[in-house]
């Protein structure tokens, strides 16, 4: 959010060195020169060797600032469950916790009114200077209250803070310059018989002096802001120094807002131009954002991924172990057998073919029970596959049709149930493949759908879960592609505390206070309600549908 700060500052780990200390530096080094995508994946591996050394501190550490730099990058859903994943390994008991617990608050807030959500970004800044420790983090915390204050127009509430920072900080400082700047933005909004333009100019004075670029920039905001409505000259002349300051810094979206401003007070000759302008990059940060959230979202699975080959690698050299020590028991075992009777020979003889017979008997009816899960597995996608055709065809009675496929399908999926085992693994992708294929047969040109989790928690997931869930999936696609004209869906399956997390959200027209529950989502809420499970609805219309289902794993 554009006048907001705040960054982690450095917590020196422990002195040995080891992977934790290796990646947390390598981190420090990119995000030093600005390479955020690489500190993110450094901060990832990091955090996770943390962890293995129950080291809670600092894994909160990295993932405090892998929050700030999504919420740098746009990514403020992103940026704020970080946050939270953050908050889970921090002790407020623990006063060595509370600094780092205030920057998270502050990022938090940050994140939260980065989306609109101003009210309850106030709560997250009062936490940040509640446990803020530090002096010069508190008056930031303070600041970026105040500015969300007057970003949702309460002028009286911002100008209180101002007012006070101002008594107490020293004249002619680039921080007295920022609050006197921000004193005389809010003032003249609750006095109208206020000049705030000698404080404002006062205040550009003291940033230009110091050559503080991005500070210069907030002042002719602020003057801007003043003359808009009373002297169009002058808010032209401002407009114009504002983007050419925003094209110096490299910052796309003070470049916006300038353009933005521009076109409110430009003469007619020019609005055509500085409108395509406003267009193009607007359209160009809206792509770049979501690159990014995919970005550092595959970042995180890749990390996650290289774990687990990791781990499977560690297991296969202990099964070569293993072998070897059994093959050499096996000898020890074939000389003492040497000495043995002939009697005893044929007795065990006798009773190993008849273990053989056995295990054989056995691989037979397992071989069954593939061949028998994999009929299934084809059957009931194949249905699936009839069922999304028909779902988006033309001139067909849909719901009709639909049903009739669905008992079919739910038929199909029975066959496997009444099996004695699965296999688990056989399993899994089956059905991460299966939330593939569904989620894909609702692409289209317009539609960015972005899954996140789905090939990391089907494992721990029971198959009557799996069974109800898939239906679940299904409406809130059908409901999206009916209702929502969203062109952004983001699906994050992950597990926590031993419960299933489904995260659903869209950019589309949201859901309205007085929806009225059809069919589908009486079904669907009866699905959850059988599984012991709940659904939370986002609280805001007009932004987007955000729903979360969460189903107890046990």
């Amino acid at each position: 959010m554009k006048g907001k700060e705040g960054q982690v500052t450095n917590v020196s780990p422990r002195d040995e060195v080891r992977k934790s200390r290796m990646y947390y530096d390598k981190a420090l080094k990119f995000l030093d020169t600005d390479v955020s995508d690489s500190s993110f994946f450094y901060f990832e591996l990091a955090k996770g060797e943390f962890l293995a050394e129950k080291d809670s501190t600092m894994a909160a550490t990295c993932l405090v600032q892998m929050a700030i730099t999504l919420f740098y990058e746009g990514d403020y859903y992103g940026s704020q469950e970080t946050s939270i994943e953050a908050d889970k390994l921090l002790d407020k008991t623990d006063t060595a916790h509370h600094n780092l617990m205030a920057m998270n608050y502050n990022c938090l807030g940050n994140a939260i009114s980065g989306y609109g959500n101003h009210n309850k970004a106030i709560q997250y800044y009062d936490l940040a200077i509640q446990y803020s420790r530090d002096a010069n983090n508190s008056a930031t915390y303070l600041n970026n209250k105040a500015v969300t204050y007057y970003y949702d127009k309460q002028y009286q509430q911002a100008y209180t803070i101002y007012e006070e920072v101002l008594k107490n900080t020293a004249d002619g400082t680039l921080d007295y310059a920022r609050a006197l700047s921000n004193y005389a933005n809010t003032r003249w909004h609750i006095d109208k018989k206020y000049n705030p333009l000698p404080d404002l100019h006062k205040a550009l004075s003291i940033r230009r002096a110091n050559n503080n670029l991005w500070g210069v920039s907030a002042s002719v905001s602020h003057l801007y802001n003043f003359h808009k409505n009373r002297h169009p000259d002058s808010a032209r002349f401002y407009a114009k120094m504002s983007y050419e300051l925003a094209d110096k810094l490299g910052n796309p979206n003070d470049k916006i807002n300038a353009l933005d401003r521009l076109i409110r007070v430009g003469k007619t000759d020019s609005l055509k131009y500085y409108f395509s302008m406003y267009t193009a990059l607007t359209d160009s940060i809206r792509v770049a954002r979501l690159k990014a959230s995919n970005q550092f979202a595959v970042i995180r699975y890749e990390v996650e991924k290289s774990k687990k080959e990791n781990a499977i690698l560690q297991n296969a050299v202990l099964d070569r172990d293993l072998k070897m020590a059994k093959q050499r028991a096996l000898v020890v075992g074939m000389t003492v057998l040497g000495i043995c009777t002939m009697a005893f020979f044929l007795y065990w003889n006798d009773k190993n073919k008849k273990q053989l017979r056995l295990e054989a008997e056995n691989l037979i009816k397992e071989n069954k029970l593939k061949t028998s899960k994999k009929v299934h597995d084809v059957v009931a996608n194949g249905i699936y596959r009839v069922m999304s055709e028909i779902e988006y065809g033309e001139e067909l009675d849909r719901e009709d049709l639909l049903d009739k496929l669905e008992v079919l399908y739910e038929k199909s999926r029975d066959i496997s149930y009444e099996q004695e085992e699965e296999e688990q693994g056989e399993e899994e992708v089956s059905f991460a493949q299966e939330i593939a294929a569904l989620i894909k047969s609702f692409g289209r040109d317009n539609l960015k759908v972005l899954i996140v989790g789905n090939d990391d928690v089907w494992s721990f997931v029971k198959p009557v879960i799996k069974k109800e869930l898939f239906p679940i999936i299904q409406e809130l696609m059908v409901n999206m592609n009916k209702h929502s004209g969203a062109t952004e869906v983001i699906l994050k399956f992950q597990i926590e505390e031993g419960q299933l997390s489904l995260s659903y959200s869209d950019n589309g027209v949201g859901l309205p206070h007085d929806m009225k529950k059809g069919n589908g989502w009486i079904n669907t809420g009866n699905r959850i309600n059988n599984l012991n499970g709940q659904v939370i609805f986002g609280e805001e219309p007009k932004r987007g549908t955000h729903i979360q289902v969460i189903i107890p794993l046990n």
